[in-house]
């Protein structure tokens, strides 16, 4: 769950970012940009919930999951500034499957593995690494994200490297000369890949900790009354 929530958290943060800084919209819109994660993840997440009711096994979701998830981060090194909605949109779109299929099998997981009175304990255990995956990835990415960044800006002659980053995502531009912009969008596509970079690496560290995962089937619900228990 730690290693999940660390990845994905990284692209819902990081996605934004690349709308302002390499596509150059408004907050408002990068914000609309992110509805096909959302609507992904949503659809995907119900309907793998309701497929393992009717298999009964879970540990498979969080093995399709998870390479699912990973593979989404990864094809963001396919972007560029002159990128097609359905390229971002369309990798959007795998990450939220990916996420959504695995997303709450640990939660599920310990439900089913740990003795009823062990449960609560578990499932806090479990709420306590998403929290931690929340928090770690945001910290780690953003050191990756300006360490890379300045780095490219220091290659590019002509620009203050410094004043690009405190400036930010958006209003980086109004510092550049027309004919650096693009050299300094390319070197903010190159932090950002670094970014999710990290969020590939985290979601396979997710589905190599899974195999470890034990594996359970749901138990069936088919109490059946007892004709001898009634009274009349």
């Amino acid at each position: 769950m730690m290693f999940l929530q660390l990845s994905i958290t990284v692209q819902t943060y990081y996605w934004p970012i690349y709308f302002q800084s390499v596509k150059d919209t408004s907050a408002k819109d990068s914000g609309i940009n992110m509805f096909p994660f959302a609507i992904s993840t949503m659809l995907s997440t119900f309907t793998a919930g309701w497929i393992i009711t009717k298999v009964g096994y879970y540990v498979p979701f969080m093995w399709i999951g998870a390479p699912i998830l990973a593979t989404g981060a990864g094809l963001f090194r396919l972007l560029s500034a002159h990128s097609p909605v359905s390229s971002w949109a369309g990798y959007q779109i795998v990450s939220g499957i990916g996420y959504g299929i695995c997303g709450q099998i640990p939660v599920l997981a310990v439900q089913v593995v740990l003795a009823k009175e062990d449960v609560p304990t578990g499932c806090v255990f479990v709420i306590f690494f998403e929290c931690l995956g929340g928090a770690l990835g945001p910290s780690i990415a953003q050191n990756l994200f300006t360490d890379t960044l300045l780095k490219k800006l220091r290659k590019i002659d002509g620009v203050d490297s410094a004043a690009v980053v405190a400036a930010g995502a958006k209003d980086f531009r109004r510092l550049i000369r027309p004919e650096l912009l693009d050299k300094v969008i390319d070197a903010f596509g190159d932090a950002l890949w670094s970014v999710f970079l990290l969020a590939l690496a985290s979601s396979i560290a997710a589905l190599v900790v899974s195999a470890a995962m034990v594996w359970h089937r749901l138990p069936k619900d088919t109490k059946e009354s007892d004709p001898g228990s009634e009274t009349t």
